[in-house]
């Protein structure tokens, strides 16, 4: 197998993992945090940031990597301009979390705040999911050229 073909595969793995992890995380966690106590709430926050570094974050990571790697070196049968797009919606989502999400979280691990937790609510719906959504349509439309290319 050569090299394309490694990075490609690791492209879409990653990327699927990423953006369900995130989805699920957003969707579930941020909402229900509202109906933790306001003492509790730092710690809880804490915990779970924790474990979102080290489940999710790198791998995340690394589909942004493969994903701007892919744009120089992926298999013949795959739009340059869907690895590009897929890579600035990855790019973009990274910016809005750097940005916007993280200095919420950091505000988060010091106090609860209904008022934040919207916010975050509105950042991961509006500039993570749906720009997400978007690069999984994209990515499922190079599985699809690929696969296609193979049949």
């Amino acid at each position: 197998m050569n090299m394309r073909n490694v990075l490609t595969i690791v492209y879409f793995v990653l990327t699927i993992y990423s953006f369900s992890g995130g989805l699920v995380h957003g969707v579930a966690n941020y909402s229900s945090w509202k109906l933790i106590s306001a003492e509790d709430f730092p710690v809880v926050h804490k915990y779970v940031t924790k474990r979102i570094l080290a489940v999710y974050v790198p791998f995340f990571f690394l589909s942004v990597v493969a994903n701007i790697l892919l744009i120089w070196f992926h298999p013949p049968a795959i739009s340059t301009m869907l690895v590009a797009i897929a890579a600035v919606l990855n790019l973009f989502i990274w910016v809005v979390t750097a940005t916007l999400a993280i200095p919420i979280h950091k505000q988060l691990d010091q106090a609860k705040s209904t008022e934040l937790i919207d916010r975050l609510v509105k950042v991961h719906l509006y500039l993570r999911v749906i720009p997400g959504s978007l690069a999984m349509i994209v990515t499922a439309l190079m599985m699809y050229q690929v696969l296609g290319a193979a049949s």
